[in-house]
């Protein structure tokens, strides 16, 4: 299973849609609810500048000393920036896999966007990390030029040497998204 910040990205760009464009689902697949969104996504193509942030990790019953490095290495982190050029190729065929990341394993328990708003809990479960789960719950406001969602993700981990049971891992993130000008032209030497 992908780690949950990794998969904010991917589902943040799904969410710029027109106002008048109303998309909702349940119980969907990951290719289900591309599909019924295929016409509501609308960027704009051109240089995006990505911010993730993490605002919070929480290891409740996680070995003490597993938990702090876990919540030392994601806050080290702290947030990152990355900038990408959106070709108008990408915005007339969004990837499939922008909506859960290339996790295998989803389902969306629900998805809503309306009104330039989205609302979404996706649940993985599985997967190459082993037999764990992750649930996110997201929400955030969308426009052709921009983005802003928050998510809660929840990973239930299988157990761990050094730990009587599994362990729960909860990380609260912020995916903001901004159209910042045109792509860079490759220079020819």
């Amino acid at each position: 299973m992908k780690n949950p910040v990794m998969l904010l990205p991917a589902i943040a760009v799904l969410g710029a849609c027109h106002s008048q464009s109303s998309v909702k689902a349940e119980n969907a697949s990951v290719a289900e609810v591309a599909a019924v969104t295929k016409d509501a996504v609308k960027l704009q193509p051109g240089k995006w500048q990505t911010t993730i942030k993490i605002l919070s990790v929480d290891a409740p019953g996680m070995p003490a000393q597993m938990g702090a490095a876990m919540k030392q290495q994601m806050s080290a982190a702290g947030s990152q920036t990355v900038e990408s050029c959106l070709t108008p190729e990408m915005v007339a065929k969004p990837p499939e896999n922008m909506f859960a990341g290339g996790a295998q394993n989803c389902t969306y328990e629900k998805f809503s966007m309306s009104d330039s708003k989205m609302d979404a809990t996706l649940v993985c479960k599985g997967g190459a990390a082993g037999p764990g789960e992750m649930r996110a719950t997201m929400s955030g406001n969308f426009a052709s030029t921009s983005y802003d969602v928050t998510s809660d993700a929840s990973m239930n981990m299988p157990a761990m040497p050094g730990a009587a049971g599994g362990g729960k891992v909860n990380t609260k993130t912020q995916v903001i998204g901004k159209r910042v000008g045109e792509c860079d032209v490759k220079k020819t030497s």
